[in-house]
């Protein structure tokens, strides 16, 4: 599981995003990584470095809380902002956060979006299965 920043613009500039976000900081010094491709920019935590999601949220939001001008900076300038959450379920499997957690999500004002796979890396046969028990 994962959670990060995740800045989308064609042609975006990492290196731009960074400065105007003020993350000149080793991402490593605050459990997290930065990846990026030619139309996106991430600044990842991950499980392994901060914990479970509940802690990743409350450490993503703490970071980018204080920065959320800069994030309005980005936006204005023409780049998609949002938090992405991923990582993989089976059916059945919940995701709980506490109200302490959502309310940091929610103080962001971004939005925030669940990307999952299965363990296989394919979808189940019957993602709603659940349903009918």
């Amino acid at each position: 599981m994962n959670i990060s920043l995740a800045v989308l613009k064609r042609n975006i500039s990492g290196e731009a995003v960074r400065e105007t976000l003020g993350l000149a900081d080793e991402p490593s010094k605050f459990g997290a990584a930065v990846y990026s491709g030619p139309d996106w920019w991430a600044y990842t935590c991950v499980e392994e470095s901060v914990g479970q999601l509940e802690a990743m949220v409350l450490h993503l939001s703490r970071l980018i809380e204080p920065r959320l001008g800069r994030v309005e900076a980005l936006v204005h300038s023409g780049h998609s902002v949002e938090v992405a959450v991923a990582g993989t379920t089976e059916t059945g499997d919940v995701l709980l956060l506490s109200p302490e957690a959502l309310e940091s999500l929610a103080v962001l004002k971004l939005p925030v979006s669940f990307t999952t796979l299965s363990v296989s890396g394919a979808p189940e046969e019957d993602p709603l299965a659940f349903l009918d028990e």
